[in-house]
């Protein structure tokens, strides 16, 4: 599917961090063991999982597929929308949502009927050590959490202690093709790109994810170009950079596909995006 409103969806789904956070119905709750559990967004999923808390969760959302047994999990209703009637059917004793992706009105609707919610607020990779602490809390699988938190926050400090004192590198982001889209200051992938001591191309633009024009591109000439590919499929890469070789980029043939889905979600898998883009934008110093 390649619409704007996909790419637009993408954004929310994966955790870009221009929402903000919203008042929880749990926040004086100090845990309720929840075992029937709606998760309304794929980050949200991987982060039960890691917890191991993915066997209690009986409802979802449209493109949550990580792990592999998350694809069998009953849909509730995607970024259009929740089904409510199927929510309250499942008889959930928690929802787990974001308030960027789901509809403000179905938030609201399912609190007036009861329905706990808690909902998301990460916006970096130490915010998802606290969300897994939050769940391993209202799930009752704390020692669980903590473990994962500690192999999250070992790994992410690795990888930062070896690029710390990289050559610093410019890094042009494709986020999506059409329009031609990218990251700008204070986002989610452009702190990524940081932990990689790379240098943002437009870091001073004016919104979190600008659309911007190929000359804009050329014109600052990036020594690495990331296109970024999302929910497993090979679009997003329609522009045939290539065309241009007398950007640095190109020339030395530093043009690199990464799995969106690895990036763009505020999970523990984020690491792994993370390590693969440090190594490419690495590969451009050499």
């Amino acid at each position: 599917m390649r619409t704007y409103n996909y790419m637009v969806f993408l954004f929310l789904a994966f955790g870009f961090n221009w929402y903000a956070a919203a008042e929880n119905s749990l926040s004086n709750n100090p845990a309720i063991n929840a075992q029937r559990i709606i998760a309304l967004s794929p980050s949200l999923v991987e982060q039960l999982y890691a917890i191991g808390a993915g066997d209690r969760i009986v409802g979802t959302v449209d493109y949550a597929d990580f792990p592999a047994e998350a694809k069998e999990i009953l849909r509730v209703g995607s970024y259009r929308g929740i089904q409510i009637e199927k929510v309250l059917a499942l008889n959930p004793d928690l929802v787990v949502a974001w308030k960027g992706g789901n509809k403000a009105a179905d938030l609201e609707k399912l609190r007036s009927l009861g329905v706990n919610i808690y909902q998301s607020k990460a916006e970096t990779i130490s915010q998802i050590s606290e969300e897994l602490r939050e769940l391993g809390r209202l799930t009752g699988l704390t020692t669980n959490a903590e473990k994962a938190i500690a192999e999250l926050e070992q790994k992410y400090r690795s990888i930062k202690k070896k690029y710390a004192n990289k050559l610093k590198t410019k890094v042009f982001y494709q986020l999506w093709d059409k329009p031609l889209t990218t990251v700008g200051p204070n986002s989610w992938i452009e702190s990524l790109i940081k932990d990689c001591n790379g240098i943002n191309l437009f870091s001073k633009a004016s919104a979190p994810y600008p659309q911007v024009s190929v000359e804009s591109v050329l014109v600052k000439n990036p020594q690495v170009i990331i296109i970024a590919h999302h929910s497993g499929g090979e679009g997003n890469d329609i522009i045939n950079w290539n065309q241009w070789s007398e950007v640095q980029a190109v020339a030395a043939k530093h043009i690199y596909s990464l799995n969106g889905d690895l990036l763009h979600r505020f999970t523990p898998r984020a690491l792994d995006g993370l390590e693969m883009l440090c190594e490419r934008i690495d590969q451009a110093r050499n």
